[in-house]
Parts: C-alpha cells; structure tokens; sequence
C-alpha cells in the first residue's frame, strides 16, 4: 500500500509539473563557469512556477528534482510515521540534462576561509536545490577542483576524494595521491569538481562500509545528521540526508556512518560519498532550508554543490 501511496504521489507531482515541461528543447550549457578565482553564478533564476508543492521538489524542461520524504528506525527499517527515535531521511533523486547544471558555489573569493549560510549561497548563484559541500576551505590539504579550474593541488591521503569529471561522472581516489591523480588523467580523465571529505559508503565489491576509523574526522560512530550523494545514472544522482538529535520537533536519532552505509546499500546505490556532516548539514529548495527545520543550530560554511536550471525565466 505505502508504495501505491508513493506513485500516486509522485504522479500528481508530476502532472502539476508540466507547464514547466512542454517540451524536448534543447538548451545551451551554462557558460562561463568561473570569474576571479570564484565559480560564476548560474545565468537564469528557477521559475517559481516550477516547484513541486510540500517541498516536493523541481521540474522544468531541463532538470528534474525529486524529493521523496522517509522515516527510518534505529535498525534501519521504514515506518509510516514519525516519532521519537525514528530517524527522518530526505531521498533527493537529481536529472541534469547538461554537466554545466552541476555546480560549486564558494562563500568568498578563494583562497579565503570566508564562510556563509548555504541559503545566502544558493540565493546568490540561482540555485535550484542546494547541499552543503566538504568545506574545503576550512583545510589547507586535499586536492581541490571547481568548475574545472584547480583551486588547490595538496595531495593527503587522509581521506578519499570524489572526482566529477567533465560528463558528471563519479570517480573516487583512495588514498589521494598524486600517483593516483596521475593514472586518472593518464586515462583521459578530466575533472570539473573534485571534493576531499569522504569516505565512499559502498565498498568495491558493492557492500556497505562496516569498519571506519576517525582519521577523516567524520565521528564515525556518533548518531548525527549525514549528508551523502551517489551517482545512479548518467548525468543522475541520488542525495541522503538523514535529520539528527539536534532535531527539537521530534527527537531523531541520527545515523552513524555504519548505518548510514547500509541505508544507502538497502537504497540500492552504488557509490555514496560522505559529504560534512553535523549541523553543517543543509538543504536548500527555492531559498528556504528543508533540511531539519526546527534544529536550532545553523552552521556557516565554505561552499557548496547546487543544481541549476538551463531555460531563461522570462
């Protein structure tokens, strides 16, 4: 019953959508990418019109955005309802018709530790949905790359690296060498962002992670709010956010990586990179922050990933 309820929910959404996507128009990529040192905003502003109701997400000719809102409990089974200790998990399944959708917005010229709200970032970038990212400006290691221009090149293999070449297409690095960096551009690899916190989730031979150490400093074994993404498809992506205890309207448990591995595992994902975590954790539809409104708590942060739309709102 609960997955009838679900596809006649998605239906409706979808029927209430289509003003916003009459067509098959080809649109031209989002040009340019970067000015001064710092990632250019998207050109064109989302068309109100354009979202979905109950946060439901976004749909026009050139991108779908999906927002599927679920509760978990502590053992990773799904129930209908939330309460005390049920754990609230945001399942976002992005469509891009172009990379150039796909983009990193700073809160300041880098390489400057300037810090802002994901909010103020999606605001002034024209972003559709926005994430928080790594915070990448917060370290001075790791190999940084945005909108394919090379911010920082520090090697470390501390942690894991997700590179998003030029098709949008996940790659990760472990450990994150320059011997490994080599052999991916050896290979024809070119990266349009690259992201260093970590780790990926879903290990090579397709099972969750179960063993962590705190080397990363992602608290693997705290309950906190997680923000994760993965690539389903080509140019498709699926983002897990789960609340946390910080939570105040109902008390959350939130997920450890462990638990966090295996709910995307159950999801059926691949690869699910651990982005910054704790109150760090954002996500921005249409200007406001969904993710976990009534936690107190709201983290400043260095930059972030957000999606954008290709079709001029006139």
């Amino acid at each position: 019953m609960k997955h009838i309820i679900r596809l006649l929910t998605l239906l409706l959404a979808l029927t209430l959508a289509l003003p916003c996507a009459l067509a098959e128009t080809e649109y031209a990529p989002i040009e340019p990418w970067l000015q001064a040192n710092q990632p250019a905003p998207a050109p064109y502003a989302p068309n109100p019109d354009c979202y979905l109701p109950d946060n439901g997400g976004y749909i026009d000719d050139s991108l779908s955005i999906i927002i599927e809102t679920t509760f978990w409990t502590d053992a990773l089974e799904q129930v209908e309802v939330q309460q005390d200790g049920v754990t609230r998990v945001l399942l976002i399944r992005v469509k891009l018709d172009d990379v150039t959708q796909f983009r990193t917005a700073l809160a300041g010229k880098y390489p400057s530790k300037t810090t802002a709200r994901v909010e103020q970032m999606a605001e002034r970038n024209n972003a559709v949905l926005a994430i928080n990212g790594d915070f990448f400006n917060y370290h001075d290691s790791g190999i940084a790359y945005r909108n394919g221009r090379k911010m920082r090149f520090n090697a470390n293999n501390l942690r894991e690296l997700l590179i998003v070449d030029d098709k949008g297409d996940f790659h990760y690095l472990r450990p994150t060498s320059k011997k490994a960096w080599d052999e991916f551009e050896a290979a024809g690899g070119v990266a349009l962002h690259t992201y260093w916190f970590g780790p990926n989730l879903i290990k090579e031979d397709g099972q969750p992670m179960t063993v962590f150490t705190n080397n990363e400093n992602n608290g693997p074994w705290m309950k906190a709010q997680r923000m994760v993404i993965g690539q389903t498809g080509p140019l498709e992506y699926l983002i897990v956010c789960c609340e946390g205890p910080d939570s105040t309207d109902f008390k959350d448990q939130g997920f450890t990586l462990e638990q966090m591995a295996k709910l995307c595992h159950q999801l059926g994902m691949t690869n699910a990179y651990n982005l910054d975590g704790g109150s760090s954790t954002t996500v921005v539809l249409n200007g406001v922050k969904i993710s976990s409104p009534s936690n107190p708590k709201r983290r400043e942060v260095g930059d972030c990933i957000y999606f954008a739309t290709l079709i001029p709102n006139e």
